[in-house]
């Protein structure tokens, strides 16, 4: 998803405009006279919320999403992801385009099966201002990213049987609810939900620099994963190839 809605940016500047530009690990940054390449390189990091008993003052209504509502989120999910990659550099249409993209693969499967149980949309004056999507994975290792695709279509009882690991696939708010307290709310409607359904854990994906979202994970509990691809973690996988060889 990533790779089709980060496009390349050209940007006409001078040398040492693009030496003051600020820069966001999603891209990576090269100048030829007089232009600026933005080449996306999107990086993703995992996290792990072991759940517990969890508390949020609820300033606005809470109440459960059914999988129907899902695609009447495109406009609120376009907004919430106006500045922020990898919807950030996209125009109003297209963006919305890919606001009902995403959407969709989540609604129909794609993501994994919906826990509607565990998804929640926020109202206020009944008009909707942030909602989450939870999906259900594979039970694997959650720094191996095969663990994030069903291998295999999953049996229609996955859920009730908890043969996964639930996902925060979305959360999204309002860019005028934010800092208010709303995406807690709605994470905490969600663990409550999980808990009451057995599960342990909640696994959640964020784009490497998206510092709101880090600091976000970071106060709610989650505890950040290694890299996938980090150096140091392949060669950890590869010497327990050799010793499981070796055995």
């Amino acid at each position: 998803m990533c790779d089709e809605w980060m496009p390349l940016l050209q940007l006409p500047m001078t040398e040492e405009q693009f030496k003051r530009l600020p820069r966001n690990a999603a891209y990576r940054y090269e100048y030829q006279d007089p232009v600026a390449n933005l080449t996306p390189r999107p990086k993703h990091y995992h996290a792990l919320l072991e759940l517990g008993p969890m508390q949020a003052e609820q300033l606005v209504a809470i109440s459960p999403l059914q999988a129907d509502q899902i695609m009447g989120l495109a406009r609120l999910f376009a907004e919430a992801f106006r500045y922020i990659q990898p919807y950030g550099s996209l125009d109003d249409c297209t963006r919305l385009e890919a606001a009902r993209h995403g959407l969709e693969r989540t609604r129909s499967g794609g993501d994994g099966p919906l826990i509607e149980q565990a998804s929640f949309v926020a109202r206020i004056e009944e008009q909707p201002v942030g909602a989450i999507l939870v999906t259900l994975l594979p039970d694997g290792d959650p720094c191996n990213p095969e663990s994030y695709y069903w291998a295999q279509p999953p049996p229609l009882d996955c859920i009730e049987r908890r043969l996964g690991r639930p996902h925060l696939t979305w959360i999204f708010v309002s860019p005028l609810e934010k800092g208010r307290g709303t995406g807690t709310s709605l994470l905490a409607a969600c663990v409550q939900q999980l808990r009451a359904l057995g599960f342990t854990q909640l696994l959640s994906t964020f784009m490497a620099g998206n510092d709101s979202s880090m600091l976000w994970h970071w106060r709610n509990g989650f505890q950040l994963l290694p890299f996938p691809g980090s150096y140091r973690l392949m060669r950890q996988r590869w010497l327990q190839g050799l010793h499981q060889g070796d055995a």
